[in-house]
């Protein structure tokens, strides 16, 4: 008689690996909807546990990962398939693929989750991007930092403001700010467009694709600044909800 030890066939390196693969996308699966679960019903807002990593953006990220590997693990296991029932999983799994990255690429451009609403209402900016430019995109406005000084006890900051969208208004909030090296905050006091200086509530028009240079000038410091640890711009949007772009770190000239 043959024992169940002996009747037992090794698996074969393929076999493992596809074992393996396959506890791997199963694992990541239950961690993906854990976590979908608890940013959607359980915990909406979860910088409350004050991990900064944890932002919608890296959520997407990390689903459009998992749908990547999944569609490499599903190709690897229909391998050996019938050439009928391999191209009909194949078409399957190219449309379902194509659809995952559609939802993805709406909720990364028009998140719906509560805390991603919040997050995408508040940009920060620490450093230069691989142009060494420091800038980012809100509501459709290109705000690029090209520098700070000190003219007196006037700290100054310049911005060139791009339009990206159809021509618009523009006026920066009274939240807006400059903190200085103890974090004290100053508020910006005028406005120079171009070459016209007026009010801090100031409202011009952003021509579309149009770079519109924007110098912001704060109340005075009690000596002259070496640096700032951030700047805090606030403006509204056509929903007059205010959005924030912060810039951290900046040396003043």
């Amino acid at each position: 008689m043959i024992s169940p030890q002996d009747s037992a066939i090794p698996l074969t390196r393929t076999q493992k690996l596809t074992s393996l693969i396959t506890r791997g996308m199963a694992g990541l699966s239950i961690v993906l909807g854990a976590m979908w679960a608890l940013i959607t019903y359980a915990v909406p807002d979860p910088s409350v546990f004050g991990f900064s990593f944890i932002s919608w953006k890296n959520v997407v990220l990390l689903v459009s990962t998992f749908l990547f590997l999944g569609a490499v693990s599903i190709g690897w296991q229909i391998r050996n398939f019938t050439p009928m029932l391999r191209g009909a999983l194949q078409f399957f799994m190219v449309a379902g693929l194509s659809f995952g990255f559609f939802i993805l690429g709406t909720e990364y451009a028009k998140p719906s989750f509560e805390f991603a609403k919040l997050q995408a209402k508040i940009v920060e900016n620490e450093g230069n991007n691989l142009l060494g430019k420091r800038m980012e995109v809100l509501d459709n406005v290109r705000i690029e930092l090209e520098g700070c000084e000190n003219i007196g006890r006037l700290p100054t900051c310049t911005f060139e403001l791009t339009n990206l969208n159809i021509d618009r208004s523009f006026r920066f909030d009274d939240g807006t700010r400059l903190f200085d090296e103890s974090g004290g905050p100053l508020k910006f006091e005028s406005i120079r467009v171009g070459q016209v200086e007026d009010n801090a509530w100031l409202r011009f028009p952003l021509i579309r694709n149009v770079p519109t240079r924007v110098t912001l000038i704060f109340q005075q410091s009690n000596s002259k600044l070496s640096k700032t640890p951030a700047i805090k711009l606030v403006f509204r949007d056509g929903n007059d909800e205010a959005l924030t772009v912060k810039f951290s770190e900046i040396v003043m000239r």
